[in-house]
């Protein structure tokens, strides 16, 4: 069963805890070398797609704000990129809502392999597609 409303193909967390209900969680999704992201970003030396660590950012922060589906998100801000990420890690993406504002949500994500930092930023979920469009 998936944490997320999304398909197979897109679901980016492999397990989920909250740490704080409603403040803090962690996610966590080992990356399979069969991926098809991997083949062709970049052939002969493979990296997750940033935009695909933001997505395991905002899935996490999904599951923890609104556990039964129903965010979207809305905004990214201030993402870095550290360190890339390779096929066979497992990659651990700790989220921390920061404010409610109505429909929306900001939260702090922080998602490392190990001990090590590899992504960090803010993103905002909206509880209203219509909100985001």
């Amino acid at each position: 069963m998936s944490l997320t409303p999304h398909g197979p193909g897109f679901t980016f967390l492999d397990s989920f805890e909250i740490i704080e209900p409603q403040k803090r969680g962690r996610g966590r999704k080992w990356l399979d070398p069969a991926a098809p992201f991997f083949a062709d970003h970049f052939p002969g030396n493979p990296l997750m797609p940033g935009v695909l660590l933001i997505e395991c950012a905002a899935q996490a922060a999904g599951v923890l704000w609104q556990p039964s589906g129903g965010a979207f998100l809305a905004a990214v801000s201030q993402f870095r990129f550290r360190k890339p990420v390779l096929p066979d890690q497992t990659l651990d993406i700790e989220v921390t809502l920061e404010k409610e504002l109505g429909a929306f949500a900001q939260f702090d994500a922080v998602l490392r392999v190990g001990s090590t930092v590899v992504t960090q930023g803010k993103l905002t979920l909206s509880r209203a597609l219509s909100s985001v469009v």
